[in-house]
């Protein structure tokens, strides 16, 4: 063999390596040469257990450090999970989140029309953060068409002391309905660096 196959051979092996720890792992890191680190977690593979696939929605977290106040969650809806018009959506989370001292109470929430880092805003009419409850309350200005992709952005995050995995569920009130329908899960690895 060439020293060009032996060196194209090796230069492959490791972009396959490097590709599988990214596609197997939780976490990525990304940095550039003139801001400070920036870190992201977004969802992993899930080999046994955890929250059957069909419930199972995608996110992706900034600043996701032990007690950030800045953390950002973008939390992904995709449209093929309901087919009827969105009133009302409803986020519970677990009482370990406030345990571990994580919280609401200066984030800002916002609803974004698309995937990856969302593009247009979707006007919101109110918010109701009830700590009490563990529930946090979207009621968007006009409903939110079935079939479609779209997030909900939580900014200013205080994220827990403590690394946690924390099933955020979302439940919806649909266009006609008197009652939430449980619509799925995200499974966040919180204050994972």
């Amino acid at each position: 063999m060439g020293s060009k196959s032996w060196l194209r051979n090796l230069t492959l092996s490791a972009i396959a390596v490097a590709g599988f720890g990214v596609v197997g792992g939780q976490t990525a890191i990304q940095a550039t040469p003139a801001l400070a680190q920036l870190t992201q977690t977004c969802q992993g593979l899930t080999l046994f257990g955890g929250v059957e696939s069909e419930y199972r929605l995608g996110y992706c977290l900034d600043n996701n450090s032990r007690r950030n106040t800045r953390a950002r969650y973008y939390l992904y809806v995709g449209g093929r999970t309901f087919t009827r018009d969105i009133i009302e959506l409803q986020i519970s989370y677990p009482e370990a989140f406030e345990e571990e001292r994580g919280h609401f109470n200066n984030a800002t929430i916002e609803l974004r029309e698309g995937t990856g880092r969302g593009g247009a805003t979707i006007p919101i009419s109110e918010v109701v953060v009830d700590s009490d409850r563990n529930m946090i309350e979207i009621y968007p200005e006009n409903p939110i068409p079935g079939n479609r992709n779209f997030m909900v952005v939580i900014s200013s995050v205080r994220n827990p002391n403590n690394f946690g995995v924390h099933n955020f569920n979302l439940d919806a009130m649909f266009q006609g309905d008197s009652f939430r329908r449980f619509v799925g899960v995200w499974p966040l690895d919180v204050a994972a660096q």
